[in-house]
């Protein structure tokens, strides 16, 4: 079991204890744990098994009960597959709910390209009212969960099996700024801090460090921004938040970059390490990369 995984059911073990409102659907199916809650919280911890469509219908008349919904499943099918019934159930409809998902972009890559999710951050970000949440650590989950979970708004948490050792707290729809330099801004989200501070934390820019997604923390990008010089390092598709990115610096001339997956299937099967390479995602790409963008 990954970190934030482990912290997933430590922390929605303890609101299940304090709000009864909150309701467990899990869209995976033989996970133990799921037995041991399911007695503790009778009714209120469910595995529904792999029916990921209907979970998110369910989700959204749940809430609309006066429930507080938290679905829990990887990636592909709790984004890719229900995509609809997000939208209209829960993006349309305007309801509150929770989807903490795990595995994304290529962390199950070793199953092949059905079970990667590079498009996450792209397809949410168009869905109206969509809450995405990119947490770099299992302290941050917890903290941004507990800050949002019962805001009355559709949320996505990205877990993740790669940990930040950024230690700075976090705040739910606020950007952090890691450092301050001046020859060009680097946006990193959710996990990609690790990797911008491993490979450019020696060199003179500012690196702001992006948790949440949507609602997007223009005021810290405007504020920030220097040089105009723009790496945007996601660990989702290339360019996926670009227009929250550029809606912020509407006014600006700006010469950006990035470091993500290129926009293709994921055919390579294998381990997220194995393939940075392949991708450009070491700390030797991307300072060649940055050293490209500031010239």
């Amino acid at each position: 079991m990954n970190l934030m995984t482990s912290e997933f059911y430590t922390t929605i073990e303890n609101v299940l204890a304090k709000d009864e409102r909150v309701v467990v659907i899990l869209g995976v199916s033989g996970v133990g744990i799921c037995v041991d809650l399911s007695k503790k919280f009778p009714g209120r911890f469910i595995d529904a098994g792999i029916m990921e469509q209907s979970i998110i219908g369910i989700a959204s008349g749940m809430s609309v009960a006066g429930m507080v919904p938290v679905v829990y499943g990887q990636s592909t099918f709790m984004i890719e597959r229900p995509y609809e019934q997000l939208k209209v159930d829960f993006g349309y409809q305007k309801l509150g709910g929770n989807f903490v998902v795990y595995g994304g972009s290529t962390e199950c890559g070793t199953i092949g390209a059905t079970h990667c999710c590079p498009a996450a951050l792209s397809v949410l970000s168009v869905i109206p009212g969509m809450e995405i949440v990119v947490p770099g650590s299992p302290y941050e989950f917890t903290s941004l969960f507990m800050e949002s979970y019962d805001n009355g708004n559709p949320t996505i948490y990205r877990t993740s099996i790669f940990c930040n050792s950024y230690n700075g707290s976090v705040a739910f729809g606020r950007a952090n700024v890691v450092k301050k330099g001046s020859k060009a801004t680097i946006i990193a989200i959710g996990p990609m801090l690790e990797l911008a501070m491993r490979a450019l934390g020696d060199e003179d820019v500012t690196v702001l460090y992006y948790t949440t997604v949507a609602p997007f923390d223009t005021a810290a990008l405007q504020s920030n921004f220097v040089n105009d010089r723009l790496l945007l390092m996601e660990p989702a598709y290339q360019g996926g938040i670009m227009p929250q990115v550029l809606k912020a610096l509407h006014d600006k001339k700006i010469k950006a970059d990035f470091v993500g997956y290129p926009h293709e299937f994921i055919t390579n099967h294998g381990y997220v390490a194995e393939n940075a390479p392949m991708y450009g995602m070491t700390a030797e790409a991307v300072r060649k990369k940055y050293k490209e963008l500031i010239q």
